[in-house]
């Protein structure tokens, strides 16, 4: 494992339980850039496909993804990384999530949302070509690299300092209470992990307090 960081994005073949069939990279140190495609070992969801456009012909001779065969860093850098992470098999690794190093940069904007933040970052009519290519995991780690980078520019830290990137990012003070939804006013220790789990995996733009309580619920029941 180097002790670099991935900027990393997937494709999926299933909304429940998904497996990766598209993993894209930009190594930050070097640039480099990866992209393969996968075969899940099953049939892709036709509601996936109208989502990022992969199909079961699209893959039907690639290999499975087997993360022991992935080259790994010691951080990985995505919008809602934690999915990506389940996605290929949570390995040991440091995250730094973009949506939460935005909301830390840029106070200011209105939404986190991956493509929303590109137009927010460099206009709406120079955006049109990255936003695009939205849901392709290549065209994906692309707009999250340029937004990276911007983040740091803004909060004025080397790109390549990720021990001090991810310190400020997970150093949010986790709320005690759920600010809405079904169990709006709960103590976070209250709420269903189930619930806690899907919201991690699907909410992109919590905010940095929520997501830390969250995430330290579930890690404390050892089931993450």
């Amino acid at each position: 494992m180097t002790d670099t960081a991935l900027i990393i994005d997937t494709e999926t073949d299933q909304g429940n339980d998904p497996r990766p069939i598209q993993v894209a990279t930009i190594d930050v140190a070097t640039g480099h850039e990866w992209m393969q495609y996968f075969n899940s070992g099953r049939p892709i969801s036709p509601v996936v496909t109208r989502v990022h456009g992969i199909t079961d012909s699209d893959v039907v001779d690639c290999e499975r993804f087997d993360l022991s065969k992935f080259s790994l860093s010691k951080y990985l850098i995505g919008h809602n990384v934690r999915f990506d992470w389940r996605v290929i098999g949570k390995p040991s690794v440091k995250l730094i999530c973009t949506v939460r190093l935005a909301r830390l940069a840029f106070p200011e904007w209105d939404r986190y949302g991956q493509s929303r933040c590109i137009e927010q970052l460099i206009g709406v009519d120079d955006a049109k070509a990255m936003t695009a290519k939205a849901h392709d995991a290549l065209g994906d780690v692309r707009m999250c690299h340029m937004l990276y980078l911007a983040c740091c520019e803004r909060l004025e830290v080397e790109h390549t300092d990720f021990k001090t990137i991810h310190e400020r990012v997970n150093s949010a003070i986790p709320t005690k209470r759920m600010p809405f939804g079904k169990h709006k006013g709960k103590k976070i220790d209250d709420v269903p992990l189930s619930y806690i789990k899907w919201m991690l995996a699907n909410i992109p733009d919590l905010t940095p307090s929520l997501y830390s309580a969250l995430v330290k619920r579930v890690e404390a029941k050892g089931l993450d």
